[in-house]
């Protein structure tokens, strides 16, 4: 049996208004928060899952959107409430906001997941202070993926890409792996070359019953050996020879050429 959740996804900060990009280093965190978060609610929608968009793209004031983010989260229940943030200030690795540092299977999972792509992993931490943490109802993670001002997580989150971020953050929430699919390019090349090997299986077999221009000019010297010293006869019809015979005339002929030496 699939255990469903209903689950809050906060893509952090806002894109215009306050408080506005967030942290801001090799990477702009309003950005990367939305590259991670929609792809975190397509994975759990995919998987059917219910997911509560609970990002605020415009607000006039920082209380202002994190009054609109707990309202949207607080809308309904939920069984989780994630907000997805990225970290500054001369750090690096990943790390969990949770209330009261309470180490939840998923906060736990989270690190554990993001620290196997190659974070370093900073832990569960106290986010009692944090609004949408505090005045969540449901159980609330304010994750950190990684530091924006910092080139070697930079260079380490390129290198995955908001997809990896995704999948890793969906396994340490779920407690399940991604299944790897196909994309639509991936699955069209596929069908191209089951289609081309189906037409060379249907393609008629090549007989070759005389050593003329029909036969390949490599097997012509290896061909009359053989039928020289008896190994193969022809019928009225002619020699009857298909590719794979054409080719054990060959390694016949070398074998013995090899022997003679």
């Amino acid at each position: 049996m699939v255990i469903t959740m209903k689950i809050g996804i906060n893509c952090g900060h806002t894109v215009n208004g306050q408080p506005g990009s967030g942290a801001v280093g090799f990477l702009n965190e309003s950005d990367e928060t939305r590259n991670v978060g929609y792809k975190l609610i397509e994975l759990l929608r995919a998987e059917g899952h219910t997911v509560v968009d609970c990002t605020n793209d415009y607000a006039e004031s920082t209380n202002a959107n994190l009054n609109e983010i707990v309202r949207l989260a607080n809308s309904q229940p939920l069984d989780l409430f994630v907000s997805i943030h990225f970290n500054s200030g001369g750090g690096k690795g990943c790390e969990v906001f949770t209330y009261g540092a309470a180490k939840h299977t998923e906060a736990v999972s989270v690190c554990d997941k993001l620290h196997e792509l190659g974070f370093e992993n900073r832990g569960v931490k106290d986010g009692s202070r944090l609004a949408v943490v505090r005045r969540s109802d449901a159980k609330a993670l304010l994750i950190e993926v990684c530091f924006v001002d910092s080139e070697a997580d930079l260079q380490l989150y390129q290198k995955l890409g908001a997809d990896k971020i995704a999948q890793a953050i969906y396994s340490g929430i779920t407690g399940k792996e991604i299944e790897e699919r196909m994309d639509m390019e991936e699955l069209k090349n596929l069908t191209e070359r089951v289609k081309a090997l189906e037409n060379k299986l249907n393609e008629p077999e090549m007989i070759y019953n005389y050593i003329d221009s029909n036969m390949p000019q490599w097997a012509h010297e290896a061909v009359q050996w053989c039928v020289d010293n008896g190994i193969i006869q022809g019928t009225g019809e002619g020699l009857g020879l298909n590719d794979t015979k054409l080719w054990l005339c060959v390694v016949m002929y070398r074998l013995a050429m090899l022997l003679e030496k």
